[in-house]
């Protein structure tokens, strides 16, 4: 826990909250979700955040069936640029203090963002802050709540060590109320966009999964903290996106990983070990493949 006190909310003459924060989202062959994400964000009466998609070549029509929105702009790409690429494009103009980076497959309504608005607001140490993602069964998503990836609490996760924590928490009773985590899910952050652009946004080497991690880690590294909010309760159908093409998602996320653990964690990484966790993830791989295809 971080030693920091929160701040009185809030100061007089600030804006009204959902004016602070542009909404990010990169969006590819999302479907239908993308207008259920949009629709969601909308406040009671005309309250809507600004809102900004990338449409990242799609091919299925998702951008054009959006509802008709005061704020809402889309960028079109003729080819994807990924995730992280997509995000720096978004925000490179942005001028609000906040910035919600969304999947399009997520729902948030308009006043949980004010509620973790307000999180933000209330601890100036916090650079990132989040609530609990749930399946559409009502189920926690793991990586909801989490640990920032190791050698060791990646060996315990994979070897299911219940002595030993590994990255995924949870399996653990959630927190009764805000707190400080290592890490949360990279569906839904809301981040400063003063400590977003410090950074340089996120590395593009990761094509796709880890840029999130790698984000959480240095904003760590760089001496700011990560809120979770667990009465905040986010909505994520999960691998839409991804499933048009889940050879080359599988591949990225274990490209991801190794690009992950040769960045930060060569400290607690023998050099021995290194051939033998390549080959680990290469294994690991061939051995996701059939289950990828079958998701497909």
């Amino acid at each position: 826990m971080s030693a920091a006190s929160p701040i009185p909310q809030l100061e007089k003459g600030l804006k009204p909250a959902l004016e602070r924060v542009c909404v990010l989202i990169v969006n590819y062959n999302s479907g239908q979700w993308l207008g259920r994400c949009v629709r969601a964000l909308k406040g009671k009466g005309s309250r809507v955040p600004p809102i900004r998609i990338l449409d990242n070549g799609s091919v299925d029509g998702s951008a054009d069936r959006l509802p008709d929105m005061p704020g809402l702009s889309i960028t079109r790409s003729e080819t994807n640029l990924g995730f992280g690429p997509g995000i720096n494009t978004l925000a490179r103009d942005v001028t609000q203090d906040y910035m919600l980076i969304l999947n399009p497959d997520c729902l948030l309504v308009a006043e949980s963002l004010e509620r973790l608005i307000e999180e933000l607001d209330a601890w100036p140490d916090a650079a990132l802050v989040s609530g609990r993602i749930f399946d559409m069964s009502g189920n926690e998503q793991r990586g909801s709540r989490r640990q920032l990836p190791s050698p060791k609490r990646l060996r315990n996760e994979v070897l299911k060590f219940h002595f030993s924590s590994g990255v995924d928490l949870t399996h653990l009773p959630a927190p009764e109320t805000a707190c400080e985590v290592e890490a949360v899910s990279g569906a839904c952050m809301l981040i400063r966009r003063s400590q977003f652009k410090a950074l340089g946004g996120f590395d593009i080497g990761f094509p796709m999964h880890f840029e999130d991690l790698d984000l959480m880690a240095r904003l760590r590294a760089a001496g700011q903290t990560i809120r979770l909010v667990p009465e905040v309760a986010i909505s994520h159908a999960g691998g839409i996106s991804s499933k048009h093409r889940p050879l080359q998602v599988e591949f990225d996320k274990h490209r991801g990983l190794w690009r992950y653990l040769v960045k930060h964690c060569r400290a607690q990484w023998p050099w021995w070990s290194r051939p033998l966790w390549a080959t680990a993830i290469a294994v690991h791989f061939a051995f996701a493949l059939p289950a990828a295809l079958l998701r497909r």
